[in-house]
């Protein structure tokens, strides 16, 4: 072993930086004998052995002053060195006090510290990223929630209109004047047209007959038959199908009825005489009947329906879709239309 050791000495004994070994001397002046105090500082060659067990005992967890325990068990201590650190000696019987910055720390376990930090400080950042990433997305899904609320609000509107309207439409109609007095030439057959059972399915061809008379230039008088086929029917469900109870199905598939079992044909009476001014028909369109609606204002509504049976067996009629203007509804807006007109059943 050398005669005499320097810091940087002491460090490569030790395997640690020369800071270490000065924070040995800090917290044991005592142990580590100086030989001469020129520069560099040189110490006797008892200071290695003292570095070496200083550096074992911060290894196993010893405090300082545990270690200082130690180091006087193995080593003699100065006096004056004694006497400048008995100030700071901690009361008897209290207990040690944890090391601030423990000795003897490597260079490969602050490396190991200071990327740990960096590591946790880039995954703060990226949460933070995220979050606002997140908050802009939560931004999107409100602007189109109110985009959605206000065309639902309109709607609503439209549906108020159309079912809310007072049904005096008979009253502002005026009365039909009365047409031109017939000819004495022409005369409508008396006898009247045989009464028959219109059938639902299909409509049966009406045929109008009219006699006409023509007067001669003699006096003599001819009779003419004019016939003409009538207008077809327009098409219509059976009796059946609009007699049969109306449902409407909820976001569960279960089947939602009007109390007292409201026949299609009452749902309807109930649109036509909320409405006003309004032209409705029939179409028929695969296997569903889709009544529709054309108001005054041009907007169109067609109700689907469908004849279907519940788990219980019960034969219904379904009210599948309803289309504004061609556009299909969604379940939610159906579901508020049927809930409008069975409140008014």
């Amino acid at each position: 072993m050398a005669d005499t050791y320097t810091h940087k000495d002491l460090a490569g004994l030790c395997g640690v930086s020369e800071t270490t070994i000065k924070s040995y001397r800090r917290k044991f002046p005592g142990f580590i004998p100086v030989l001469t105090r020129g520069k560099p500082i040189r110490f006797r060659p008892e200071a290695g052995e003292v570095c070496l067990k200083i550096r074992d005992c911060f290894a196993q967890g010893l405090s300082v002053n545990e270690t200082h325990k130690v180091l006087k068990e193995h080593f003699k201590e100065e006096p004056s060195a004694r006497q400048r650190r008995a100030p700071s000696a901690p009361p008897a019987g209290a207990p040690d006090q944890p090391v601030a910055a423990p000795a003897g720390v490597s260079a490969e376990y602050l490396e190991k510290f200071f990327t740990t930090a960096g590591q946790m400080m880039q995954g703060m950042a990226g949460l933070a990223t995220a979050q606002a990433k997140a908050e802009q997305r939560l931004r999107k899904i409100e602007s189109a929630l109110e985009k959605l609320l206000e065309v639902e609000a309109g709607n609503k509107a439209l549906f108020a209109r159309l079912l809310d309207r007072p049904a005096a439409a008979a009253e502002k109609e005026p009365a039909p004047e009365p047409g031109p007095r017939p000819e004495p030439e022409h005369e409508t057959d008396p006898r009247p047209e045989p009464r028959t059972t219109p059938e639902p399915r299909p409509e049966p061809r009406v045929r109008a007959r009219r006699i006409v008379n023509v007067r001669g230039p003699e006096g003599e008088v001819a009779s003419y038959s004019l016939e003409r086929d009538a207008a077809p029917a327009p098409e219509r469900p059976s009796d059946d199908f609009l007699n049969t109870p109306i449902v409407i199905r909820n976001d569960q598939g279960e089947f939602l009825g009007v109390p007292g079992r409201l026949p299609l044909a009452g749902f309807v009476s109930i649109l036509i005489d909320g409405a006003d001014e309004i032209a409705a028909r029939w179409a028929r369109e695969g296997d569903a009947w889709v009544f529709i609606m054309a108001g005054p204002d041009g907007d169109t509504h067609a109700l689907h329906f469908v004849s279907t049976t519940t788990p219980r067996g019960n034969l219904v009629v379904l009210l599948e879709r309803l289309d504004i203007n061609g556009s299909p509804t969604s379940p939610q807006f159906l579901q508020e239309f049927f809930r409008q007109v069975k409140d008014k059943a």
